[in-house]
């Protein structure tokens, strides 16, 4: 057979490659079967290279995850016509391959989004030849320039709950205006994340600035909620009544107590104002209910937070306040808080 250059393999050669190399073909066979020489084959191989994971599931070692290198067809042609596009008007990106590695490591290893890296590179003015926008970054990352980082496919809309009956404490629809329009300092949202067995978390997250605090409970009961609340008070000592002006929960069991949530661990007077959302109306703590999904990105769901150290909780609790947020002007809930509670 006619042995061809790179750029003028078909998709149908491509598959044929990507066939024999699942069948175990040795590469000199495959180049020769294809028709092509055996450097141009190593350049293809390269091109539509990808990292596939595996899942093994067993009763003695449970679930496990293996990634091999694996070739792609359909990656390959996807990048050759990417690459075709230089016969007009050059890609942003250029030969920037460090502007390239250095969001997918960041992607890959910290588990940051792609936007939130893009942000953060313009934030702190790093120093790379490449400056696009974040449209352009998701269209080049579905293109395939960016290899080993991949889109997710959005889950189905939630469908919202009809609402049978009245909040237990001070309802929602009496919180001040400042606090709904986020200007404010100050103002809390509080929820807890379980596992499929006790202890439990008690995730406590700042409208403004996106703070989050992070409690291990041992179990889900409104006397361990105000153990965490009567720590806390002791940390921000005087500072406390400026930091949580007010908290906004859901209905739940874990926050029934609503005159000890209020009431100071120093005396009868108040050290904070509690609020109730509507039952079965979560987007009413939409700070609480989006800052618990990143935390599901390290602690999925059916996890055994037994499982999960003291050291654990904290390393996912400052992973999510060092996040560059878009929210935020790409800095961090942790610079942001620093800021005005420096300023109180």
């Amino acid at each position: 057979m006619k042995k061809i250059g790179t750029k003028n393999l078909s998709f149908t050669q491509r598959l044929q490659i990507e066939t024999l190399i699942n069948a175990k073909y040795k590469k000199q066979k495959i180049a020769d079967l294809v028709g092509i020489n055996i450097r141009t084959l190593y350049y293809e191989l390269k091109r539509g290279e990808y990292v596939h994971t595996i899942k093994y599931s067993s009763f003695w070692y449970g679930t496990t995850y293996k990634k091999e290198i694996r070739y792609s067809a359909q990656k390959a042609e996807e990048r050759y016509k990417i690459m075709c596009t230089a016969k007009g008007r050059p890609l942003k990106i250029g030969n920037d391959f460090d502007f390239v590695n250095y969001i997918e490591k960041r992607v890959r290893q910290e588990k940051i989004s792609a936007c939130a890296v893009l942000g953060q590179i313009k934030h702190k003015q790093l120093p790379f030849k490449t400056s696009i926008s974040k449209t352009t970054l998701y269209r080049y990352i579905k293109l395939g320039i960016f290899p080993n980082i991949r889109l997710e496919k959005r889950k189905a809309p939630y469908k919202k709950v009809v609402m049978k009956r009245a909040p237990k404490g001070t309802s929602i629809e009496k919180r001040p205006a400042e606090i709904n329009s986020r200007t404010t300092f100050g103002h809390w949202e509080l929820d807890c994340v379980c596992g499929n067995t006790l202890p439990t978390l008690l995730v406590f997250s700042e409208r403004l600035t996106r703070k989050e605090i992070i409690f291990k409970m041992k179990n889900q009961k409104s006397s361990s909620v105000i153990k965490c609340l009567n720590i806390l008070e002791r940390r921000y000592g005087k500072s406390f009544r400026k930091i949580f002006k007010s908290i906004t929960m859901d209905n739940g069991s874990e926050f029934s107590d609503f005159y000890h949530i209020e009431k100071s661990s120093y005396g009868n007077g108040k050290r904070t104002m509690a609020f109730y959302c509507h039952p079965y109306c979560s987007c009413e703590r939409g700070t609480n209910e989006r800052l618990n999904r990143e935390i599901r990105r390290l602690i999925p769901k059916g996890s055994n937070l037994a499982n999960y150290t003291d050291d654990d909780i904290k390393y996912v609790e400052n992973w999510l306040n060092d996040y560059p947020r878009e929210c935020l002007g790409y800095a961090t809930a942790n610079e942001m808080f620093d800021y005005y509670t420096q300023s109180l």
